[in-house]
C-alpha cells in the first residue's frame, strides 16, 4: 500500500472529517494531488508563509532581523520596557501575550488589527504586550504575528494582503492562496465547510482579521509549492531567498524551539495549523526534496494529521 492509498485509509477512518486535500511534490516541479479541488484556511501555516516574505525584505535590507520592533512601528507601538526584535517575534522567543486567534463567526463584528493589538472592542483576545522577559525562551503565540503584522504594514505602507501576494505568492506560484478575507467568499463554490467538535460551523467558516497569524486561504498543492521553493532556497537554488537566510529560517532560535517561522522536525521542517473548524499540516524532508500537504474541514483530528506526518515521514525522509 503506498502513502496516498493508507493516508486516504486514515482519513476515510474518522468520522470527523468531511473533506480533506492531499498533495505530494518534488523538486522536479511534479505535484500531485488528491481529495476535492477545495480552498481551506491555511491556520497557523499563515505564519510560515509571512516568514518568508518578512525575509524577503530582510534579504533587501528593507529590516533587520535584529532590531527593535518598535524602530519600524508607526501607528501602534509594543507597550512594556525590554527589546523585542524582528527576529523573536518570528521565532515565537519575544515572550509576548499568549494568544490563540479563535476568529469570528458569520454576522459578528470583526476588530481591526489595532483594536486586536490594543485588546478593544470587538477583539475577543487580549491586548497584546510583553508577558515573558524577551528573548527568555520560545513560547508560542499568535501575539507575535499580529505584531509582525502591522510592523510589515507600517514599513511598506501596503496592505498585508497585497504585500504578501507580492512577496510570496505570486513569486512562489500559489495561485489559489490569498490573505485577503474576502477570498472564500468570491469562491464559495470552492471553499470548504469547517466542522468544529463533529458539528458544522455556522456560515462555513470564521473571518481571521489576524491574517499574518491564521488568515491565509491556501490548498495544499500551493503549500508544496512553498516548502519546495524553501527547500530550494536551503539549497542556494532560489532567486527569491538567499541561502544564509534559509538557513536561519531552518535553524532553532532557541534550544527546543522554533526557526523563523518554521517548525523543526526530524530531518523535516514546515509548519501545523488549528483554526476553528480546521486542521492541517505542511512539510519537507530536504534530504529526498519531496514535501507533503494536508489539510481537513475539522479542528478536532489531531491523531489523524500526526499519524499522517509520521506516515509521510517513513515514506519520503
Amino acid at each position: 500500500m503506498d502513502f496516498e492509498d493508507r493516508w486516504r485509509e486514515l482519513i476515510a477512518g474518522s468520522d470527523r472529517i468531511s473533506a480533506a486535500g492531499i498533495a505530494v511534490g518534488g523538486l522536479d516541479g511534479d505535484v500531485r494531488t488528491d481529495g476535492d479541488d477545495l480552498l481551506f484556511p491555511a491556520c497557523s501555516i499563515s505564519k510560515h508563509v509571512a516568514a518568508l516574505g518578512t525575509l524577503r525584505l530582510v534579504a533587501d535590507a528593507v529590516i533587520d532581523l535584529d532590531t527593535d520592533v518598535n524602530a519600524y512601528m508607526s501607528t501602534w507601538r509594543l507597550p512594556g520596557s525590554g527589546t523585542v526584535t524582528v527576529r523573536q517575534v518570528l521565532a515565537h522567543t519575544g515572550g509576548l501575550t499568549q494568544n490563540w486567534f479563535p476568529g469570528y463567526a458569520e454576522g459578528e463584528p470583526v476588530p481591526s488589527l489595532l483594536q486586536i493589538l490594543r485588546g478593544e472592542p470587538p477583539a475577543n483576545t487580549p491586548a497584546v504586550r510583553r508577558d515573558l522577559p524577551p528573548g527568555a525562551g520560545f513560547r508560542y503565540s499568535g501575539s507575535h504575528y499580529a505584531v509582525l503584522e502591522q510592523l510589515l504594514i507600517d514599513v511598506t505602507g501596503t496592505p498585508f494582503d497585497e504585500l504578501m501576494a507580492a512577496l510570496v505568492l505570486e513569486p512562489v506560484g500559489m495561485t489559489d492562496s490569498s490573505y485577503d478575507q474576502g477570498f472564500p467568499y468570491e469562491h464559495r463554490d470552492r471553499a470548504a465547510r469547517g466542522r468544529s467538535g463533529g458539528v458544522p460551523v455556522p456560515g462555513g467558516w470564521h473571518t481571521q482579521p489576524e491574517r499574518a497569524g491564521a488568515g491565509l486561504w491556501s490548498t495544499p498543492a500551493d503549500l508544496v509549492r512553498l516548502e519546495l521553493e524553501i527547500c530550494r532556497a536551503s539549497a542556494g537554488t532560489s532567486a527569491l531567498l538567499p541561502p544564509e537566510l534559509a538557513a536561519q529560517m531552518l535553524t532553532p532560535q532557541v534550544p527546543g524551539g522554533f526557526g523563523l517561522g518554521t517548525e523543526l522536525g526530524d530531518g523535516c521542517f514546515g509548519h501545523t495549523g488549528q483554526n476553528t473548524g480546521y486542521s492541517c499540516f505542511s512539510y519537507a524532508w530536504p534530504a529526498s526534496g519531496t514535501a507533503v500537504a494536508v489539510m481537513t474541514n475539522a479542528d478536532d483530528c489531531r491523531d489523524t494529521l500526526v499519524a499522517v506526518i509520521e506516515l509521510a515521514g517513513r515514506r519520503h525522509g
